[in-house]
């Protein structure tokens, strides 16, 4: 398995990446509009194995913190999950991060994603705010953080 940075806009992985997204997270997942500019003008990982696509995440510049991203969003293939791909597809794309410059990376979970606090909390993410209705009545988020001058290679 690898994790590699998409750097170029493939139409078959697109397409694998936007199907994977909408399995997961229905009309939040990715769609053919936000992939392509995230791939072209943010930062995409993937992660294959054997030229299958078997996870993904993807980060934003923010603007109003320096050296700051947002993880915009993270998933593994169903049949793949607890194997630690998330765990590694997060770290690595985060060293890569650390690497540019960036310091820190925030994201924003459901509070009942027992499995996804658990795997944040263990790369050292920690909880910032509580949103309430972030998407909309009922749809609360955690924010979590994570410095990335903790993160051990």
């Amino acid at each position: 398995m690898i994790v590699q940075e998409l750097i170029h806009v493939d139409d078959g992985l697109v397409e694998q990446i936007i199907s994977l997204e909408q399995a997961a997270f229905g009309i939040g997942g990715m769609n053919r509009w936000f992939l392509v500019p995230f791939i072209r003008h943010g930062r995409v990982f993937v992660a294959l194995h054997v030229g299958e696509l078997i996870g993904v995440c993807e980060y934003m510049l923010d603007f109003r913190r320096e050296a700051h991203a947002y993880l915009f969003g993270i998933t593994v293939k169903e049949s793949w999950r607890r194997r630690g791909i998330g765990a590694m597809l997060l770290k690595e794309s985060s060293l890569t991060l650390r690497e540019s410059g960036i310091r820190t990376v925030s994201l924003t979970v459901h509070p009942d994603n027992q499995e996804a606090l658990s795997l944040y909390e263990k790369l050292g993410f920690r909880p910032i705010v509580f949103r309430e209705h972030e998407y909309g009545v009922g749809e609360h988020r955690w924010e979590y953080e994570l410095d990335l001058s903790n993160l051990k290679e």
